[in-house]
């Protein structure tokens, strides 16, 4: 007892006094009794210290109880009720800092909640003034780039530099689009056995039907002279598009569609090259003049005006070759034809418009019709080296006068050589250099002929083949007025007179 009284003085809890009389021998019963009401209190006690968020502490009757020298409990017992104290004392200490961790915890979580919250607030706020100055950045730089292309602009004209060999391919791309679509046009007719007697029977009953073909034919002698040979339906169907795209396009200006306009430009040119000091050249005026229509071409006003023009020309060239056509869907023969034919067209007339170089087309048939008389110019034979001829007596192998062995004399060619029909015009560059430079004119795209190379017996039986539908158009109401006189024919055979 001495052992656990020196124990529990060196606690740091204060020890109750002792009693000053303690009965020396207590009864069994009382012994028993105050065992019974030690160990109840101290299960009282360990009920109340396992809650960890209850403070406890062991009370004064407790240590009584403990350091009474009349309960006759064991050492071992005092002990082991010692060490169940402290280690409820152990848990009770461990659980208040797990509480005090948690509640620090929580509020650090807290602390960190607000703190986040804040920052995303001021983040946000940062970000939204970002934006605005982004945006106010983003304005005034689209306004600084949009007065420095300005200035560009004044300082540097428009100008656009084609090339021969890009407008060349175009213009092959244009001339095979209406190659393409005569082609599938006429062939149908062309193996028909049957189209040679009803064309015969609508030029004798309805010429209206053919009239435009036939007058267009009638104008360009060298188309004339075409229809007398067989196989050549589809190059003159080919020439007379390519002469009315010429014609109506190529040679117009803007086509004819907006004069007033055209008008002031050549004015306007014209004071450059005579009134303005210092002169402006011809580089400088062709600069001026390209971007001067580059303008009127993306105008609303002319793009309506361009639209309506191409329907009229769609229209009059397609009811042209309405004869051809036995399908009753106009509507898509007439698109089919403006996208084939006329748009191409256009689109290249308006490349060449804005070119700083000068691109054109020229066309020399080499044969007119005069009195009913069948003249070739003497020019031809000294073109013969720019133009692009197929000779239609050897299956369209190209004539190329160079390779002639032996070298043909002019009596020769005059003698052997016939012009037969021009298909397609050529294409020439003039460019424009600095000052007053204008180089003479090179050839892009020479001019397409047919010729006819050979003895005049091969000729003559080549010629009197089997008609023509072009020749049917062309001849069945003369050939039928002519036989009605009683006198055999002879426009389609005037003889040569070359001057």
């Amino acid at each position: 007892m001495t052992q656990v009284r020196e124990v529990a003085e060196d606690d740091d809890m204060t020890a109750p006094p002792r009693p000053e009389k303690v009965p020396t021998q207590p009864s069994r019963r009382n012994t028993h009794d105050n065992l019974m009401d030690t160990t109840n209190r101290l299960q009282k006690h360990h009920s109340e210290n396992n809650n960890p968020f209850k403070k406890a502490a062991t009370s004064q009757d407790d240590m009584d109880v403990l350091r009474r020298p009349s309960d006759k409990v064991s050492e071992g017992t005092e002990l082991r009720l010692y060490r169940q104290i402290e280690e409820l004392r152990e848990q009770l200490r461990a659980e208040q800092q797990k509480t005090k961790a948690a509640e620090h915890q929580r509020t650090g979580d807290e602390e960190s909640m607000k703190s986040g919250f804040e920052e995303l607030v001021n983040n946000n706020e940062l970000l939204v003034k970002t934006v605005d100055k982004l945006e106010k950045e983003s304005k005034r730089l689209k306004e600084e780039l949009e007065d420095a292309r300005t200035h560009i602009f004044a300082l540097q004209p428009y100008r656009k530099d084609l090339t021969p060999e890009e407008v060349g391919r175009d213009y092959d791309d244009l001339v095979n689009s209406v190659s393409d679509w005569v082609d599938k046009l006429m062939s149908p007719a062309l193996d028909d056995e049957d189209a040679p007697a009803e064309l015969t029977r609508i030029a004798r009953k309805s010429p209206g039907e053919i009239s435009w073909l036939k007058r267009n034919m009638q104008k360009h002698g060298d188309l004339v002279q075409g229809s007398m040979f067989a196989e050549t339906d589809i190059d003159i169907g080919i020439a007379i598009i390519m002469r009315y795209l010429y014609d109506n396009i190529f040679q117009k200006i803007l086509y004819d569609t907006v004069s007033s306009q055209v008008n002031v430009l050549t004015f306007v040119e014209g004071s450059m090259q005579t009134n303005v000091e210092p002169k402006r050249d011809l580089f400088a005026i062709r600069t001026w003049s390209a971007e001067a229509y580059n303008a009127i071409l993306c105008s609303p006003q002319f793009r309506q005006e361009r639209e309506r023009r191409m329907r009229n020309l769609t229209l009059e060239l397609a009811g042209g070759f309405r004869v051809f056509h036995r399908d009753d869907d106009w509507n898509s023969f007439c698109v089919n034809f403006q996208d084939s034919c006329i748009k191409p067209a256009m689109k290249l007339y308006e490349k060449l418009l804005v070119s700083t170089h000068h691109f054109y087309l020229d066309i020399n048939p080499y044969i007119i019709l005069s009195n009913g008389q069948l003249e070739q110019s003497i020019q031809f034979l000294d073109e013969l080296p720019n133009l692009a001829c197929e000779n239609i007596l050897q299956a369209r192998k190209k004539f190329n006068l160079a390779k002639l062995d032996p070298k043909p004399t002019k009596k020769d060619l005059y003698e052997n050589l016939t012009n037969v029909v021009t298909t397609v015009p050529a294409l020439y560059m003039r460019q424009v250099g600095r000052g007053d430079t204008i180089r003479e004119p090179t050839i892009v795209r020479k001019q397409q002929m047919l010729v006819a190379w050979g003895p005049p017996e091969k000729k003559e039986k080549f010629m009197h083949n089997d008609e023509g539908l072009m020749n049917i158009i062309l001849f069945t109401r003369t050939k039928d007025r002519e036989k009605e006189r009683g006198v055999e024919a002879s426009v389609w055979q005037a003889p040569w007179k070359l001057g």
